[in-house]
C-alpha cells in the first residue's frame, strides 16, 4: 500500500521527476500513467505505487518503492540492500520483482527509489484471509498450492548461503543477540523513549528464557506472512515482496513468524481452527514437514514466536505514533493491542 508517511508526497511532481528519469534512458517519447497505491493488503512500511511505461507505443506495468516522506515505520530504509538482497535471492530461485533499479540520485524526485516491474495476482491480507477474499474462497487444490508454495520458497531462502549477503548483518552482528540487540534500539526510537511497561516486560522476559543454543543462522525474509506474497490463479506464488526486515537469525525466525500471525489473525477474528484453511497444513503438520525440508529438528520455537509477536508489536507502536502523528486518531489499528492475549499470557506467566 502506500505507507504511513508524515509528509504527503506530491505525486504529479513524482510522476514528471519519473517521466523525466525515463526519458533519459529511452528519449522523448516515453509516456508515464498516473501513479496509484500498489494493492492495500501490502507492507506498510514504504509507499508503494503501481504505472504504466509506455515508450514508443508499447506499454509496460511498473511499481516504484520510496521511504515514506518525513519519515516512517523504520529508522532508516537501505534501498541498495533491498535491491541487493532481491537479486540475490531471484539468482537463487525465489520470486522476488527482478530486475530491481535502485536510483540513489535523489533529484529525480526529491527522494532515492526502487523501481521494479509489476507482478500481477493475488495477495491475501493477513488480517481476514481465513474468514473472506481469494484464499477463502478459492477451492481446496488452490489453497493447497499457495501453502504449498509459500512453505517451498521459504525452505529455498533459508538454503541461500548466508556468505552471499553480508549487508544484512546488523550492527551487532548476527544472530538472536543481536536482532535483540536492534530490535530494543528500535521500540525505543519508535516511541520516543516512551516504551509501554508491557514491551519492557516482553523484552526481558525474551532475554531471560533466550535459547543456550541457537542453529546455524539462515538468510531470513524477517516478513514471511501470505500478505508479503503475490498468487496467480492456481495459487502458484509468483512474488515475494517487503524485504525491508530481511535479517542473518535462525530459519526458526520466520517460521515462528509466519506461525504466530496466522496465531494473531485467528484471535483476531475469534476462531479457533487448526488448519484454519482445508488446503493447509495443521501446525504439526507444517512442523514435521518444515524438518524435512530443512534438514533438522526446529528448536525452541515457542520462544521465537513470542519474539515474532514482540516485534510485530513494536512495529504496531510505531505505526500508532506515525497514525497520531497524522491526525488518523480513529484508524483501527490506534486501538490495536500491541501484544496478543496468549504472548501476553506468556510473558506474565
Amino acid at each position: 500500500m502506500a505507507g504511513i508517511a508524515l509528509v504527503q508526497r506530491d505525486l504529479t511532481a513524482t510522476r514528471a521527476g519519473l517521466r523525466d528519469w525515463f526519458a533519459q534512458r529511452h528519449g522523448d517519447g516515453v509516456e508515464i500513467s498516473e501513479l496509484r497505491t500498489a494493492n492495500r493488503a501490502t507492507g506498510w512500511s514504504s509507499e508503494s505505487l503501481v504505472f504504466t511505461l509506455t515508450v514508443d507505443g508499447a506499454s509496460t506495468e511498473h511499481v516504484i518503492r520510496i521511504p515514506p516522506a518525513g519519515g516512517g515505520i523504520f529508522p532508516r530504509y537501505d534501498l541498495k540492500a533491498q535491491a541487493q538482497t532481491q537479486e540475490l535471492l531471484h539468482n537463487h530461485g525465489i520470486a522476488t520483482p527482478s530486475p530491481i533499479v535502485h536510483e540513489p540520485d535523489r533529484s529525480w524526485i526529491g527522494s532515492e527509489f526502487l523501481l521494479m516491474p509489476r507482478i500481477v495476482g493475488h495477495t491475501p491480507s493477513d488480517i481476514s484471509y481465513a474468514v473472506r477474499g481469494w484464499l477463502h474462497d478459492a477451492d481446496r487444490q488452490v489453497q493447497r498450492r499457495a501453502h504449498d508454495t509459500f512453505v517451498e520458497t521459504l525452505a529455498r531462502l533459508h538454503r541461500v548461503p548466508v556468505d552471499s549477503a553480508p549487508w544484512l548483518a546488523r550492527p551487532g552482528g548476527v544472530g538472536i543477540d543481536a536482532e535483540l540487540d536492534w530490535w530494543r534500539d528500535y521500540v525505543a526510537w519508535a516511541t520516543d523513549d516512551q516504551v509501554p511497561d508491557l514491551m519492557g516486560e516482553a523484552f526481558d522476559w525474551l532475554v531471560r528464557h533466550k535459547p543456550e543454543h541457537t542453529p546455524e543462522p539462515s538468510i531470513c525474509w524477517g516478513d514471511a506472512r501470505l500478505s508479503n506474497a503475490i498468487f496467480d490463479d492456481t495459487g502458484e506464488l509468483v512474488g515475494a515482496l517487503d524485504w525491508e526486515q530481511a535479517c542473518i537469525c535462525p530459519a526458526e525466525c520466520d517460521v515462528a513468524w509466519w506461525l504466530a500471525t496466522r496465531r494473531q489473525m485467528l484471535e483476531v477474528n475469534g476462531l479457533d481452527l487448526d488448519p484454519e484453511l482445508p488446503g493447509f497444513d495443521s501446525r504439526d503438520q507444517l512442523l514435521r514437514r518444515y524438518t524435512e525440508l530443512l534438514g533438522r529438528e526446529l528448536q525452541d520455537l515457542e520462544w521465537y514466536e513470542v519474539f515474532a509477536m514482540v516485534r510485530m508489536g513494536c512495529c504496531i507502536l510505531r505505526t500508532q505514533v506515525l497514525l497520531r502523528a497524522t491526525g488518523q486518531t480513529e484508524h483501527f489499528l490506534t486501538r490495536a493491542p500491541i501484544l496478543p492475549a496468549w504472548t501476553i499470557t506468556t510473558v506474565r506467566g
